[in-house]
C-alpha cells in the first residue's frame, strides 16, 4: 500500500495479498473508522441518544408486575385454638352464625316438599316430642335413676339446730386424728414421716409464721435501705395519716391560709354586689330552655307546612273572632296531636308576649312560638340586679375628692384632672419653674418645635384662660392696637361674662366677644348704606 493511503487510512490489512495491485494509489472502500487526528479522550467523551435513554431506563425505578392471584384453597386454614381456651370450636357450637336471609330463604324452599313443614305449628319445632309416644309429659318426667334426698347444702353448713359440743362425736370435730385399730406395739401414732429440717428447735414454727411479732409491733412493712433513698421517700412519699411538707410551708404563711389552685366562684354576679339577684332571670332561662327542647322535638316529627294548617284549626273554633281561645282548648288540641310540654313552662313566656291572660291563650302567637322555622318574638330586657342597685360613675364624678361638691355647671371641654383640686398649678418635685410654665405637660410636639410669639414669652394657655380684671384686659388690648371707647368695653365686657356660669372673663373671652360686636357693627352699617 501506498505511503500516502496509508498515513491516512487504517483499513484494509486484511486484505494484503488477495488482491493485485494496479494503482499505487488505492484505498480501502468506506469511510476509515478512525481519523488521524481522533485521539482516546475525544471518543471516551461522546455519548450518543441511545446511550442517554438506556441510561435513563436502567436508572428508573419501575414497579414489578403483581403476581397472579393464588387459587382458592378448598378449605379455610385452620386457626390455632390451641390456648383459645373458651374462644374455640365449642363457642362456635354454641354461638352458630346467623343465616343471612337469602340462607333462611334456601333452607325453607328445601324443606317445603317435605309433609311435615306444612304441619307445623307457628312458633314451634314440626315433632315437639321426637321418638316419644303421645301424650308423654316432657316437662315432670325425668329418665334415671332417683337419688336419695340427704338434705339441701345450707342446712348442712348452716344448721337450724347445731349440735352442741358434748353431744358431738370426737371423730367428727375438726383435725382429729382417725383411729384405725392398728397394732400398738407396731404402729406409733406420734411418729412423723421424713426428715426433720431442724429450723425451729422450739416446735412453734408454724405459730411464728401465723402471728408475726413485727405486724404486732408495727415493723413489718420496714426493710433496710439506703440513706439517700430513705431521705428521698420521705420527701416524695408521704406516711399514712401524715401530711407530706418536706419545706414547711405551712409555718411561713398566715392562720387559715389554704394551698391549691382558686376556681371561679359560682356566681360571680352575687360576689361583686350586695344586691340580690333577680330571681326572675334563672326561671326565664328555664323556661327558654324547655321551649327550645320542645321546638327540637316538633322539628323531627312534623314539616313547616303542619304549622299552618294547626292555625287553621284552632281558629275554627273561635267562633267570636277575637284571637283568643281558652287554653284548655289548645291544650287539647295539642294533645290530640301528641304535643306534649310543661304548661308551667311555657305559660309565662307566653304572659310576656301578651299572648295569655290567666284563662284565655291567643291562638296566633301560640302557633308562631311552636314554629321552628320563625324566630322567636322579641324578650323585653330583664335585668340581672334591681334598678335600685345600679349606679354608674363618669370620669367627672371619679375625678371629684371623697367629700367634695361635684360642679353641676356647664364647663367647656373635659377636665384633665391634673389640677383639678388645686387653685393654681404648682411646680412638681425635684423641678423647677421652667418645668411648669415653659414646656408643661399639658402642651403639644408642635409648639415644643415651633414656639408661638406667647411660648417664647413665656404664656401658656393658663394665662390666656384665667380670671382677669377689667383694667389688665383693657390694658392689654389697647397696647396690641384696639381702640376700646367706655361705652364699647362696657358692651363688649357684659357680652364676655355670659359666656362662663359665673360671669369670670378671660382673654380668649373677651377676644370672642370683642369679634362678635365688631362683626354686629359691621353688618348695622351695611344696611344703613343699603
Amino acid at each position: 500500500m501506498p505511503i500516502d493511503c496509508r498515513k491516512t487510512t487504517s483499513g484494509g490489512k486484511g486484505n494484503v495479498g488477495m488482491y493485485i495491485e494496479r494503482d499505487r494509489n488505492i484505498c480501502a472502500a468506506g469511510i476509515p473508522t478512525a481519523q488521524p487526528n481522533d485521539f482516546v479522550a475525544d471518543s471516551l467523551q461522546h455519548y450518543l441518544l441511545k446511550d442517554e435513554v438506556d441510561a435513563l431506563i436502567s436508572d428508573a425505578i419501575i414497579p414489578p408486575k403483581k403476581p397472579r392471584p393464588a387459587p382458592p384453597l378448598r378449605y379455610p386454614i385452620p386457626l390455632d385454638k390451641r390456648f383459645a381456651g373458651p374462644f374455640g370450636q365449642v363457642a362456635d357450637l354454641i354461638n352458630p352464625p346467623i343465616k343471612s336471609k337469602f340462607q333462611t330463604l334456601v333452607d325453607d324452599f328445601k324443606d317445603t316438599p317435605y309433609a311435615s313443614y306444612w304441619k307445623k305449628s307457628l312458633g314451634k319445632v314440626s315433632d315437639p316430642v321426637p321418638m316419644l309416644p303421645e301424650g308423654f309429659d316432657t316437662l315432670n318426667t325425668t329418665f334415671g335413676k332417683k337419688t336419695e334426698f340427704h338434705g339441701r347444702l345450707y342446712d348442712v353448713i348452716m344448721p337450724k339446730e347445731p349440735i352442741q359440743s358434748g353431744d358431738r362425736q370426737k371423730s367428727k370435730e375438726c383435725g382429729v386424728q382417725s383411729t384405725r385399730n392398728y397394732c400398738v406395739p407396731a404402729f406409733d401414732p406420734d411418729l412423723t414421716f421424713g426428715h426433720r429440717t431442724f429450723v425451729d428447735k422450739r416446735g412453734t414454727y408454724a405459730r411464728c409464721c401465723l402471728t408475726d411479732d413485727r405486724i404486732i409491733l408495727g415493723n413489718s412493712g420496714k426493710t433496710v435501705v439506703n440513706t439517700l433513698q430513705s431521705n428521698f421517700q420521705d420527701m416524695t412519699q408521704p406516711r399514712i395519716g401524715t401530711v407530706l411538707a418536706p419545706n414547711d410551708n405551712i409555718s411561713n404563711v398566715p392562720d387559715g391560709y389554704t394551698f391549691g389552685k382558686l376556681k371561679p366562684p359560682d356566681n360571680l354576679i352575687e360576689c361583686l354586689t350586695f344586691c340580690k339577684m333577680c330571681p326572675d332571670v334563672q326561671f326565664y332561662r328555664k323556661c327558654l330552655g324547655h321551649l327550645n327542647s320542645l321546638r327540637k322535638y316538633l322539628s323531627k316529627r312534623f314539616l313547616p307546612t303542619f304549622f299552618r294548617g294547626f292555625y287553621l284549626n284552632l281558629k275554627y273554633f273561635d267562633t267570636l273572632k277575637c284571637d283568643w281561645l281558652d287554653k284548655d282548648v289548645v291544650y287539647n288540641a295539642c294533645a290530640f296531636r301528641l304535643i306534649r310540654f310543661d304548661t308551667s313552662l311555657i305559660e309565662p313566656l307566653l304572659f310576656v308576649w301578651k299572648a295569655f291572660d290567666g284563662s284565655k291563650i291567643k291562638y296566633k302567637t301560640f302557633v308562631h312560638v311552636l314554629n321552628y322555622k320563625q324566630p322567636l318574638p322579641d324578650i323585653p330586657k330583664m335585668s340581672d340586679i334591681p334598678l335600685d342597685c345600679l349606679y354608674f360613675n363618669t370620669t367627672y364624678t371619679d375625678m371629684v375628692k371623697p367629700g367634695k361638691e361635684i360642679d353641676d355647671k356647664l364647663m367647656a371641654g373635659v377636665p384633665s384632672g391634673r389640677y383639678f383640686d388645686l387653685d393654681y398649678p404648682i411646680t412638681p418635685e425635684n423641678c423647677c419653674r421652667a418645668d411648669r410654665t415653659c414646656l408643661p405637660h399639658e402642651s403639644d410636639m408642635k409648639s415644643c418645635l415651633s414656639p408661638s410669639i406667647l411660648t417664647l414669652f413665656h404664656v401658656n394657655h393658663r394665662d390666656m384662660y384665667a380670671k382677669r380684671e377689667p383694667n389688665a384686659i383693657r390694658k392689654v388690648f389697647e397696647a396690641a392696637g384696639e381702640s376700646l371707647p367706655e361705652e364699647k368695653f362696657n358692651a363688649v365686657w357684659e357680652e364676655a361674662k355670659t359666656y362662663h356660669s359665673k360671669g369670670w372673663v378671660c382673654y380668649e373671652t373677651f377676644r370672642r366677644a370683642l369679634e362678635n360686636y365688631s362683626s354686629s357693627n359691621d353688618n348695622t352699617n351695611k344696611n344703613k348704606q343699603d
